[in-house]
């Protein structure tokens, strides 16, 4: 009994670091471009060309600095600075949650692209995909408050805005960190994964999930990796769906609707948290996100439905393709 316990460990930490190395390969050189970036200073002068976009969601030109960090770095990066801008701007409780709900969809873009290239979708594609869908989300709340004139109080925030930029000691630290964090993740997701398995378990979760993921065209060969990217993160979902997509064992069309949905609405819980310690409605962060992600994906089902799979492929890359990046 030991030994087969043993065995399955072993077997599991092997998968495990094979999952690891297909996504810190491409996390890796992403994070050092994003440092690089940070340390040159080259934001600032991509946020300010935002200016214009952030009226369009009543938010001040200057939150565009929130977005852009956001967008290049990571969530911590864009709701650190939104911290240090919700006094001096004297933003309100309705313009912290359209530009916290706009930094849920559209964050991390280097890795998080990277990971979705390296799963078979398009760069060109998903990052116009993520920007449209992120103002979009950021519109329609910001047009919401201002009809309603709900939210216009003061926002209840738990911290304050840390110092600005870290050292490389501290970036590197903090790198490391979290691949170990995703390491142990991924090895009790896997094992948990296998466990179900064995039990039918994992069946029993794509009956529940068929569906809500059937109208956004995601069939029951993506839809567990497709949960544990909405529940973990697109990192999670992202580097089991590389091994899939990989193998060829998910249809192209499948990729294409689970890596997008990914995408824009992943890490619920974790984010969700994130956000609300700045004051943020969690009605608009969490139930209002997913809804809104379904919607989209449920039009892009209907507007990518009678396109040829050739039209697809180009969205998709080929297996040779995913090879060979």
């Amino acid at each position: 009994m030991i030994n087969r316990i043993t065995q399955w460990f072993w077997a599991l930490l092997r998968k495990t670091g094979g999952v690891c190395l297909d996504l810190f390969r491409v996390m890796i050189p992403a994070l050092i471009a994003v440092k690089i970036l940070e340390i040159t200073g080259i934001f600032g002068p991509i946020a300010d060309a935002f200016a214009p976009v952030m009226e369009l969601c009543g938010l001040p030109g200057e939150a565009g600095l929130a977005w852009v960090t956001g967008m290049l770095s990571n969530m911590y990066g864009g709701l650190t600075v939104t911290a240090g801008m919700i006094h001096s701007l004297h933003l309100n409780s309705a313009q912290v949650t359209t530009l916290c709900c706009m930094l849920l969809i559209s964050h991390s873009l280097p890795v998080e692209i990277t990971v979705a290239a390296r799963a078979g979708i398009k760069p060109w594609f998903l990052i116009p995909f993520r920007l449209i869908t992120g103002l979009l989300f950021g519109i329609i709340l910001g047009r919401l408050f201002s009809l309603t004139g709900a939210l216009q109080g003061t926002p209840a925030v738990l911290w304050s805005a840390a110092e600005q930029g870290a050292s490389l000691t501290e970036w590197l630290l903090g790198t490391l960190r979290s691949m170990a964090t995703i390491f142990f993740v991924i090895l009790a997701v896997l094992g948990i994964m296998d466990i179900l398995e064995k039990i039918g378990g994992m069946d029993l979760l794509k009956r529940i999930f068929r569906p809500v993921f059937t109208p956004m065209g995601i069939g029951d060969e993506a839809s567990t990796i497709t949960v544990i990217g909405l529940t973990l993160g697109l990192s999670y979902g992202g580097g089991m769906i590389i091994r899939e997509a990989e193998r060829g064992t998910i249809p192209p069309r499948q990729i294409l609707a689970s890596v997008s949905f990914m995408s824009i609405c992943h890490a619920v819980v974790e984010d969700t948290m994130l956000v609300a310690s700045l004051g943020v409605w969690v009605v608009a962060a969490l139930p209002g996100r997913i809804l809104f992600s379904w919607v989209v994906m449920f039009l892009l089902l209907l507007g990518s439905r009678h396109l040829p799979d050739r039209i697809i492929g180009r969205i998709c890359s080929s297996q040779a393709e995913i090879e060979s990046v």
